[in-house]
């Protein structure tokens, strides 16, 4: 959940979903449906399917006991050489590297490294020395406090080198380079996306359709086209955007109300709209069909 997401926007999330599914066999045995409810406004939709599957297949390859293998950690979805390193130090206190972003960010400027950190020989060289700086003991300590380094006192933006204790030896400190370091290569303008959403009610239930590409895969969404043309009975319309990393997606939606379910021959579900608030929709369009309800 904190890849790519602050604390303080996870801590919620987490307790809701921890006291859902207690350990790997309740995460295994539950429906996708319900894993990416609770996963539902937290972004990175990728990130709850593959913790998903990874919980099957530990229950179904491993007995539901968790791998302690490098090898068998990085075979698991979503599970790349960091993750797997700070499972491996923190769970097993085996003797692995992480090159998280604070991680990244902290070796930067104490080694005063002005390569941009996207090309591989830079990503190399950062891998090389998280691991040569290992203790041999207390590797979860380690861990844990070089990663709280970088987001309590190496932050991106207003470092705290004042109160750093190696600011006399930190290379970008001396050299007045904390600011530029870590280099990045420059932000894309956002490109702007647009769709429209059809929401279709009948009997105070609404259709929905299980997404399966982009961001939103495995969400339910309302259908994206107009299965009725021009006859519709249209309550209400109006347009939203969001945000996404890469690109803004702005989208119509068109309420309409429909007699019979059977004139939309789609692929999709019927729920009732107090449903919603439980269902694995994305964010944007669970905020969208709670205000239609108001």
């Amino acid at each position: 959940m904190l890849q790519q997401t602050q604390v303080s926007t996870v801590i919620p999330f987490y307790i809701k979903f921890i006291d859902r599914f207690q350990n790997i066999k309740h995460l295994a045995e539950a429906s996708e449906d319900e894993v990416m409810s609770y996963w539902s406004g937290l972004g990175f939709y990728s990130r709850a399917r593959n913790l998903h599957k990874t919980a099957r297949i530990i229950a179904e390859q491993y007995s539901c006991k968790f791998p302690d293998t490098f090898e068998s950690l990085i075979q698991l979805p979503g599970i790349g050489r960091s993750t797997a390193g700070a499972i491996l130090s923190f769970c097993f206190k085996k003797k692995f590297a992480i090159l998280d972003g604070n991680v990244k960010r902290v070796l930067t400027r104490f080694f005063g490294i002005q390569e941009s950190i996207s090309l591989a020989k830079t990503e190399k060289d950062l891998w090389d020395l998280s691991e040569q700086l290992l203790p041999d003991g207390d590797i979860d300590i380690y861990t844990q406090g070089i990663m709280d380094f970088g987001a309590t006192l190496c932050t991106p933006k207003n470092p705290q080198c004042h109160s750093c204790p190696m600011n006399q030896t930190c290379i970008a400190k001396q050299n007045n380079l904390t600011e530029a370091i870590p280099v990045k290569n420059k932000t894309k303008t956002k490109e702007d996306r647009s769709t429209e959403f059809y929401i279709y009610e009948c009997n105070k239930q609404i259709l929905l359709v299980k997404n399966r590409t982009g961001v939103w895969s495995g969400l339910w969404i309302p259908p994206q086209k107009n299965y009725l043309g021009k006859k519709i009975n249209l309550i209400k319309q109006g347009e939203r955007q969001c945000v996404f990393s890469h690109y803004r997606l702005k989208y119509k939606y068109f309420l309409i109300k429909i007699t019979n379910k059977s004139d939309l021959m789609v692929d999709g579900l019927w729920f009732d709209w107090k449903e919603i608030p439980e269902l694995g929709l994305p964010a944007p369009i669970k905020s969208l069909l709670i205000s239609l309800t108001n």
